[in-house]
């Protein structure tokens, strides 16, 4: 066996520690931004929390910056609802997924304290995710309208802009008024599409059965979230 093959196993096994570190960071960071907001929030205290050396933390990240950046990187893409016939019932989905990672994973909702907080550094990009997430509603209104189950009335831009702003309202008041799991997001969303479907769907889409119950994170297709 050459040189080369004994050093290969090793590499990868390295390289897979290097991945799993990088995913403790982010982990403890966003533990940390989303209790104490990014102002407050000190490498010292990551540190303690992913409990790891600073050599080990400062082999991925110089700066505090440089870990929100990560984080907020991967905010969309925690996760991904699987194709669906019905387009609707995969925005619907959709939203669901996005609450339910709100309530389970400190990741994304550290992305909400950064989009927040005052004491961000103007340079650092925390309105990214809106961006992607407006993005990926008006790509899947996109098919909705294609499919001919969008009101005239709106446009997939518009409509996803209506959506994005509309999410964002129920989770920060249930945030204020449940806390931050936000324990009653999943009814506010019931009551979100409720509003917003008799006005938005085409009859011909409404006819055809939509499932907005509160339980529905419980039956959705979806990929697992990533924090890497």
């Amino acid at each position: 066996m050459t040189d080369k093959n004994h050093k290969e196993p090793a590499q990868r096994a390295l390289q897979k520690r290097s991945v799993e570190t990088r995913s403790r960071i982010i982990h403890a960071a966003a533990e940390i931004f989303d209790e104490k907001g990014y102002a407050a929030a000190s490498i010292s205290m990551i540190l303690d929390r992913a409990q790891l050396t600073k050599g080990a933390l400062y082999h991925h990240f110089n700066t505090k910056d440089q870990i929100a950046e990560a984080l907020l990187a991967v905010q969309v893409p925690m996760s991904r609802i699987r194709p669906q016939e019905s387009k609707w019932q995969e925005v619907i989905d959709t939203s669901f997924a996005y609450a339910r990672l709100l309530q389970t994973h400190p990741e994304a909702r550290a992305g909400v304290r950064l989009s927040i907080d005052g004491g961000v550094p103007p340079d650092l990009d925390v309105y990214g995710p809106t961006r992607q997430w407006i993005e990926l509603v008006t790509y899947l209104m996109t098919q909705v309208d294609s499919m001919g189950h969008l009101s005239a009335d709106w446009t997939p831009r518009s409509a996803a802009e209506l959506l994005q702003s509309t999410f964002v309202g129920a989770q920060m008041t249930s945030l204020q008024i449940t806390g931050p799991l936000r324990s009653d997001l999943h009814e506010r969303i019931e009551s979100m599409w409720k509003g917003l479907l008799p006005g938005m769907a085409t009859m011909s889409a409404l006819k055809k059965g939509l499932d907005y119950e509160a339980d529905r994170w419980n039956r959705i297709r979806w990929e697992g979230p990533s924090a890497g």
